[in-house]
């Protein structure tokens, strides 16, 4: 079955020439010598019942082997994650518009189905991001689509693009699995059974660097013989040479292959898992930026808005827990609204609210999406908040100290520099320095206080550190990138790999740091005691 020629989705012309290629193989009396009346081509099937009748029919005609084979489009199910196969009037949007693929599940499992042994080849995309001669599935498909008693063998695994190369015969996928079974696997058993046919298909792709598919058996399913081996017909053993490259016993060879052949396979199984883990972990890093960045261009935005005169305060809860973000443009927090309480909108700022909380505090709500409004109340009644946070400078060097009781000094404001008053203890200040530490300011004479838009200002640093943060995760590594040394003419601070911009560590300058990887226009950079962080600004490093 194929689907070459779709209405809303991408055209891929390469499968109508995998069925013809496909049908051809399997028709050749030296590789299968199947039939041509047992072997049915469905392209462009009109619609689901189509294809589940047809299959239903030859699983029930089937004497020995039941082979079904899929090529185009796939698609999920957003809710269920199911898989869909798509046919010519398929629509992303739509899935009932597919074949769901439990249904073809169940048209092999017929009570009434006498096929012994059953291979299904899935050669199609899954995750819908089909680009321009590309097709993308998933590693759920195989897992999910496994019939009991059968072999399933799909063309990649989860995220991966099933390749469909432009100017090319085949999609990747299938053309090596033609070309295997029309040429056959030297040095290999004959028949070829289907775990032999995977781990060739494997290497072949993978030494091409293509995707590589992914198989899963029920019971004795990689047993399956599919086709004879034209290698081994087709191959001459010199007089007095041993068969079997040259070992005289060919059951101890046999039985020292399928050991080595059952290492490769779990060194295999868990390499796919690492990489498996690895790509969750990256889309959660992905998902966490894109995050960062639109709540980073909320809080630019709610500060550059000039506050609207024609919003009354209101009381108001939020339906669920929420940040409230400070007015100095940083995107940490400064107390959160929790469902069940009244809240008072102050003012509106854009599409945000400056809150009161219960204890006086001010801050920006950047999300009020379902939020229930209480009464309005007078301009009047709302409290004047006992503190708010403000920018400001030192016109000299001063220590701030710890909030300890001690004397014992965290940390040196320099003139020149904005900081962030964030609250009040005994007279002096609560300052916090670039690096997030907080400490007494107890010299307040002659500090310059920050209008508003030095808060502008911060929200739109900000801004940009979340969106270079975005790009560096959601970029692959080089590849061919060669790790080297490099010093920072300045202290920068790395953050970590999980989309946040939370720091790991700081680079200090006159030390030399390891770049392991570059993200885009960021680096992956290893710090003295050994961890890791995105560098995001590099510009002016020295590279050693």
């Amino acid at each position: 079955m194929g689907v070459h020629d779709y209405v809303n989705l991408e055209k891929l012309p390469a499968v109508a020439r995998n069925l013809a290629g496909l049908r051809e193989a399997l028709t050749d009396p030296e590789v299968w010598g199947l039939p041509a009346e047992a072997c049915t081509v469905l392209s462009q099937p009109g619609s689901a019942g189509q294809v589940l009748d047809t299959v239903r029919d030859r699983a029930r005609k089937a004497q020995d082997t039941l082979f079904i084979y899929y090529a185009g489009h796939g698609l999920t199910d957003p809710h269920t994650d199911e898989l869909f196969l798509a046919l010519p009037d398929s629509d992303r949007e739509r899935e009932y518009t597919s074949l769901r693929y439990e249904y073809l599940r169940r048209a092999v499992l017929d009570p009434q189905a006498s096929a012994q042994r059953t291979v299904v080849i899935l050669d199609c995309c899954y995750s819908g991001r089909a680009l321009l001669g590309r097709m993308s599935t998933s590693a759920h498909i195989a897992d999910q689509a496994v019939v009991e008693g059968t072999c399933l063998l799909t063309a990649s695994a989860e995220t991966r693009p099933a390749l469909s190369p432009p100017g090319e015969t085949y999609t990747a996928f299938t053309g090596e699995l033609i070309a295997t079974l029309t040429e056959g696997i030297p040095g290999r058993p004959d028949p070829i059974d289907m775990d032999t046919l995977y781990r060739h298909l494997r290497v072949r792709l993978a030494s091409r660097s293509r995707p590589v598919p992914q198989q899963r058996n029920r019971n004795t399913g990689g047993r399956i013989a599919i086709a004879r081996n034209r290698a081994v017909s087709a191959g001459v053993v010199p007089d007095g040479a041993a068969p079997y490259g040259g070992v005289s016993d060919p059951a101890s060879f046999a039985d020292r292959q399928s050991e080595a052949e059952r290492r490769l396979a779990e060194m295999e199984r868990r390499a796919e898992l690492l990489r498996l883990e690895s790509e969750v972990l990256r889309q959660e890093a992905e998902r966490r930026a894109l995050q960062t960045v639109e709540s980073a261009q909320r809080l630019a935005n709610a500060l550059a808005a000039s506050p609207d005169r024609g919003v009354q305060p209101f009381w108001f809860a939020v339906p669920a827990t929420r940040p409230l973000m400070g007015q100095g443009g940083s995107l940490e927090p400064v107390g959160e609204l929790a469902p069940g309480i009244w809240y008072l909108a102050v003012e509106q700022r854009g599409k945000a609210l400056v809150v009161q909380t219960q204890d006086g505090r001010r801050g920006l709500l950047l999300d009020a999406d379902g939020i229930q409004r209480g009464n309005y109340v007078d301009y009047g009644a709302a409290e004047d908040p006992g503190f708010e946070p403000f920018w400001f400078a030192v016109p000299a060097a001063r220590e701030v100290l710890s909030q300890d009781g001690s004397l014992e000094p965290v940390g040196e404001l320099a003139p020149g520099t904005w900081y962030l008053a964030v609250g009040q203890s005994d007279g002096a200040l609560v300052a916090r320095t670039e690096d997030g530490r907080s400490g007494l300011l107890r010299d307040t004479d002659g500090i310059q206080r920050g209008g508003s838009d030095v808060a502008e200002s911060h929200a739109r640093q900000t801004l940009r550190k979340a969106e270079r943060m975005a790009g560096a995760v959601a970029s692959e590594p080089e590849p061919g990138f060669q790790p080297f040394w490099f010093a920072v003419p300045a202290a920068r601070e790395v953050l970590s790999e999980d989309g946040s911009l939370e720091p790991v560590g700081e680079l200090a300058p006159g030390t030399w740091y390891l770049a392991v990887e570059q993200r885009g226009p960021a680096l992956l950079a290893q710090c003295s005691d050994g961890r890791r962080g995105l560098l995001l600004d590099t510009d002016g490093i020295q590279r050693g």
